[in-house]
């Protein structure tokens, strides 16, 4: 039976507990991590870390670093939500691809507050070494860092002291209600018209096409570098792209050539990625069968999608994508916000940073390697007091490994199967 979550008063009173332990923490760490499930408060224990600071150092000057131009609007907003306008007027935010920007030579700023930090990479952190001062406080935000961003932050910090709140710990706490994940297993049919190109052609060769049932004697008596396209279904395609993912990367990892070994790694992540998006896209007609239940009855939702043809194709007009300018996916994202609308599409964006009011139901069309990303996702429509979420996996393909990951931080007691 679904619970609700505890009361607004007793939710209140644990958020400011855990605040008011994450300021004090902050006191006596100079790198502060606060690695939180959303829900939970990471922007205003933030904000009243800054205050804090600013409450011993007035001068105080510190930076805000956002993934994505969406998150920076969000924040405006946090701190007008809190009544911290002065404390505001003493940080700059920009974008962690405005980095280069952004470095100084001869001062640090006093603090550095460094959001959805699971996007530092490499680069930006080389960039962020100039910006750390050896009395520059950073705090770190993220619902799940992978292991290897947390190499790049010991990289870059050193010690870091980890203040987690993962999202069952959240659950548990009563500072969100019970989920529910319906699970939509599928698998791959013998339909669909598809082309899968076996052999690329050469420089001024031409490309033969033939179908999948004649592909081996075909092409045995292709003339050199003559491309090979194969024409398919759903199974042999996903057949033909996993036997050539194997291959290239057996190549890259016994091959004696180094130059060989990474043309062929750099041909298995293409491939990869190319995998990917065609499993994304053979659950096309079951996420608009999904969308048209949720929109008969009258739910407020979002829908992750693998491509963005797919999130236009899925969402018309409200498909929230890198593709529109900033202007309009702001745009979008208040209309739903104020419910104006009731619906939301996106593909790699609004799965964090961004406050969404009200989401009654989500979608996730495509998961990928990364465990955090399906936290990141399903954490969306946590906010509603019975919150559901429904993925779509394909069987017997490299979908049910993502899927078998993204459970073992999960707890089965909140999955059902469609």
């Amino acid at each position: 039976m679904k619970k609700t979550r505890i009361s607004t008063e007793e939710s209140n009173r644990i958020k400011s507990e855990i605040q008011s332990l994450a300021v004090q923490i902050s006191q006596s760490n100079q790198h502060l991590c606060l690695e939180w499930s959303t829900g939970v408060g990471k922007s205003l224990a933030s904000i009243e870390i800054i205050e804090d600071i600013l409450s011993t150092r007035r001068n105080s000057r510190g930076l805000l670093i956002c993934k994505e131009s969406t998150h920076l609007k969000n924040w405006e907003d946090e701190f007008v939500k809190h009544n911290k306008k002065t404390v505001m007027k003493r940080v700059t935010m920009f974008l962690y691809a405005s980095l280069h920007k952004h470095q100084y030579h001869s001062t640090f700023p006093d603090f550095i507050i460094l959001d959805e930090c699971h996007a530092l990479t490499q680069k930006r952190v080389d960039l962020l070494k100039s910006l750390v001062g050896p009395l520059t406080k950073v705090i770190l935000l993220s619902a799940t860092i992978p292991m290897d961003k947390k190499d790049l932050i010991k990289g870059l910090l050193g010690n870091v002291y980890n203040y987690k709140i993962p999202l069952l710990k959240a659950i548990d706490l009563g500072l969100l209600p019970t989920p529910e994940l319906v699970v939509h297993k599928i698998g791959l049919t013998p339909t669909g018209n598809y082309e899968f190109q076996f052999k690329k052609a050469g420089k001024g060769k031409k490309t033969v096409t033939c179908k999948y049932g004649d592909m081996w004697n075909v092409n045995k008596s292709l003339p050199k570098g003559t491309g090979l396209l194969v024409k398919c279904n759903e199974i042999q395609y996903y057949e033909l792209i996993t036997k050539q993912m194997s291959y290239y990367q057996e190549q890259s990892q016994t091959n004696n050539s180094y130059q060989i070994r990474q043309a062929c790694r750099n041909k298995f992540l293409n491939l990869g990625s190319q995998r990917k998006k065609f499993i994304s896209k053979v659950k096309t007609d079951k996420a608009a069968s999904i969308v048209q239940q949720f929109r008969g009855s009258q739910k407020r939702f979002i829908c992750f999608t693998g491509a963005i043809e797919q999130s236009v194709k899925l969402g018309s007009k409200s498909a929230v994508n890198s593709k529109n300018t900033r202007e309009d996916n702001q745009n979008l994202i208040d209309c739903f916000n104020d419910g104006s609308c009731s619906e939301l599409f996106a593909v790699k964006m609004l799965r964090e940073g961004i406050n969404l009011s009200n989401i009654e139901k989500g979608i996730i069309v495509q998961l990928d390697s990364t465990v955090g990303s399906f936290f990141q996702m399903f954490g969306r429509c946590l906010r509603h007091e019975f919150p559901e979420m429904h993925l779509i996996v394909v069987d017997k393909t490299q979908d049910e490994v993502y899927f078998d990951n993204a459970m073992q931080d999960f707890d089965n007691k909140y999955v059902t199967y469609a």
